[in-house]
């Protein structure tokens, strides 16, 4: 190769490395605003959350859902006994704090899962350069 053409090469790469440099500040400078707009916003949405699920109009549509439920199942021929469980597991799958634990259980799940697939994948690379 030429001498030109390296310093083409050493030129290209140092812009390179500016550009990304100047990337990187640009980011920087950016995400105590973006910390601060998360701080702002999350507790809000909480809030939100919590006072939907647990406000007395929440409750009456509760109410109501699971009153409708149970009248359906007995206007459809469900013994009574059976639709009285049925109900009890429909209120069952409304409880937030069970929804709550069913997704944070399968957050963790899926991470176990990301884990071993990396493991397994580290593994395999291990036996690739091995042969």
């Amino acid at each position: 190769m030429s001498d030109e053409t390296n310093n083409r090469d050493e030129k290209r790469k140092r812009s390179k490395g500016s550009d990304d440099a100047e990337e990187l500040r640009e980011i920087a400078a950016a995400l105590p605003e973006l910390f601060k707009a998360i701080n702002d916003s999350i507790p809000q949405m909480i809030s939100g959350i919590i006072g939907s699920v647990y406000s007395p109009e929440a409750a009456g549509n509760m109410g109501a859902a699971v009153g409708t439920f149970y009248s359906k199942l007995i206007a459809e021929g469900i013994p009574e006994a059976v639709a009285l469980e049925m109900t009890k597991k429909f209120v069952g799958a409304l409880d937030f704090e069970k929804l709550i634990g069913m997704v944070t259980s399968e957050i963790d799940t899926d991470k176990k899962r990301k884990r071993r697939t990396k493991i397994e994948d580290d593994d395999w690379d291990e036996d690739d350069d091995e042969e």
